[in-house]
């Protein structure tokens, strides 16, 4: 996995493979980490070797004498400055009165105001990643001493920051980690440097340290340059000597990526964030209708780094400019549709946690159906615990009056009744039935009343209620007998307290008050009854089963008898 750049030791060795010079990458040395003064969170990248050899600026048309033959020491206004700060091809911008661009009749060697701006060999992600840096520059005696600053993206070191002092009793800036003197400071040329140079001594090799240019002024003369020589030292330069070497520096955010390890030349490679995918889909419901809210959802991105994504949502409404109504790690949005809208549309991105985008996936346009939901009379009740079967009367109602109404009944969700193409305003009775009720067990329940119209819209009355079951009762319808029964056996299986179950038994049942005799359960029970008021004797059962403390919940699972 890749590697935050900060990670990295001061002078570890970093390239980023799609920013190039002289066809190769750069290969930069770390040289310092939040250094002071620099951006924040930064790193510095100092060029490992002397990358080109060139002058800083060009002899000038007028003004100092010096400067006419020699170049101007300032660095604000250098050649070099402007070149390492520029991508085109045309980048050279007259900076005063007397500038002149660095073609080969102004310098002595390396001319290069023909030549593209230093950046147009780096890639988009790293020009975008170069953080401004604001640098201090002593100026030279002639141009007033004391210091000025600039604020740039690539930019040459100063004595101070290589560890050579103050220039002028200016310190401009202070010293890299990566210097601890003068051995820290040589320099090598790369190949292409020496190759591409016309200057062509051969005391230039790639195999040789080489003098570097700093951005320093030798503040006491308006055309020297500060340079570290080949020992490590520093020395003074023409401006218009196009035989100094040069070694950039600039400042990336510490959250950079690099590789987790370095390659065969221990170089660790900067690892762009690449943006997630887009997701693969979104999808709207068919029918979109305003009054409520519609649930669009999408397919998850993936990101090749890892990193986390969350999504933006936007909505075009009749046909207007996107705006974004979602944004999260979610991959469903409920909108709401107003009566305002009458066609939306929707489009997603994936964002990663780096701020790389993917690009929008987009749904269909969808009509929004301007059709109202039906109405239920009456507002949802708690009826509280009840004994007995609950009853109520409602009426239904939609503005939409080419829609035909049904109405579902529904006990516990389950649909008991339906009334097809309902009358608008007329009321209707439900009154749940005793057998229903008694089917239902002890505890919450709910009668609901659902009006539907044509296309789909729906309204639902709800009426709550808690039926209590304190006993169970059952009386055994009379068994008719050609004789007085004289005995009787009663068996049955339950679920409570012995002392809460009541068997009665009679042999009059027919009667219209009989005479009720406490029995056992299993045990047989001799009759003490002899009369009756009835045309016919008749067996009678009835079974009492109740709660209580130990037993809130009861049932009876069978009951068996017979009798002589």
């Amino acid at each position: 996995m890749p590697q935050a750049i900060t990670n990295l030791a001061v002078t570890a060795k970093v390239k980023d493979p799609l920013s190039t010079y002289y066809g190769s990458p750069i290969v930069w040395q770390i040289g310092d980490k939040n250094h002071a003064g620099y951006p924040a969170n930064s790193v510095t990248l100092v060029s490992d070797k002397i990358i080109k050899i060139v002058p800083v600026d060009a002899k000038e048309s007028g003004g100092d004498s010096n400067r006419q033959n020699y170049g101007n020491n300032r660095y604000a206004l250098a050649n070099l400055r402007q070149w390492l700060n520029k991508a085109a091809a045309s980048w050279y911008q007259s900076q005063h009165t007397y500038d002149r661009a660095p073609s080969s009749s102004y310098v002595s060697y390396n001319p290069y105001d023909t030549q593209a701006g230093f950046l147009s060999g780096f890639s988009a992600q790293m020009i975008a990643a170069i953080l401004d840096t604001t640098l201090t520059v002593a100026q030279a005696t002639v141009d007033g001493g004391g210091s000025e600053t600039v604020t740039d993206k690539v930019f040459l070191l100063s004595k101070a920051e290589v560890g050579l002092g103050a220039e002028n009793s200016i310190n401009e800036g202070s010293l890299l980690a990566m210097f601890s003197g003068a051995a820290s400071r040589i320099a090598y040329p790369t190949a292409a440097a020496v190759s591409n140079s016309t200057y062509t001594s051969t005391s230039l090799s790639a195999s040789q340290p080489w003098y570097w240019w700093l951005r320093s002024p030798y503040a006491t003369y308006s055309y020297y340059v500060r340079g570290v020589n080949t020992s490590g030292a520093e020395l003074g330069v023409g401006a218009h000597q196009g035989t100094g070497g040069l070694r950039p520096a600039l400042n990336l955010p510490s959250s950079i990526l690099v590789s987790d390890s370095p390659d065969s030349d221990g170089v660790y490679s900067i690892v762009w964030n690449q943006n997630p995918t887009n997701p693969p889909s979104i999808s709207v419901p068919d029918t979109v209708r305003s009054g409520r809210s519609t649930t669009i959802q999408w397919t998850a991105s993936t990101d090749p780094e890892g990193n986390a994504i969350t999504y933006k949502l936007e909505c075009s409404v009749n046909g207007a400019a996107y705006a974004q109504i979602y944004s999260g790690s979610g991959l469903s949005y409920a909108h709401s549709i107003t009566s305002a809208m009458n066609t939306v549309q929707y489009r997603v991105k994936a964002v990663d946690s780096n701020g790389g985008e993917s690009g929008y996936t987009a749904s269909t346009v969808r009509q929004v159906v301007h059709n109202v939901d039906p109405t239920i009379s009456g507002q949802d009740t708690d009826l509280g615990t009840i004994t007995s079967a609950p009853s109520t009367s409602f009426s239904v109602d939609d503005q939409d009056t080419s829609d035909e109404l049904t109405v579902e009944k529904k006990i516990d969700d389950a649909t008991v009744d339906t009334i097809e193409d309902a009358v608008r305003g007329q009321t209707y009775n439900w009154a749940m039935t005793d057998e229903q009720f008694a089917a239902l067990s002890s505890g919450t329940h709910t009668m609901k009343i659902v009006v539907s119209d044509t296309v789909g819209n729906s309204a639902t009355r709800t009426i709550t209620f808690t039926r209590a079951v304190t006993k169970i009762e059952l009386k055994v319808d009379p068994i008719d007998t050609d004789a007085k029964a004289e005995k009787i056996l009663i068996s049955m299986r339950y679920y409570a307290s012995d002392s809460d179950v009541t068997l009665k038994v009679c042999n009059n049942a027919n009667d219209a008050n009989p005479t009720w005799e406490s029995a056992n359960n299993s045990l047989k029970h001799i009759f003490s009854n002899t009369t009756k008021t009835a045309a016919s004797w008749a067996v009678g059962v009835w079974v009492i089963i109740e709660t209580s403390e130990s037993y809130p919940e009861i049932y009876c699972n069978s009951l068996n008898g017979s009798y002589i």
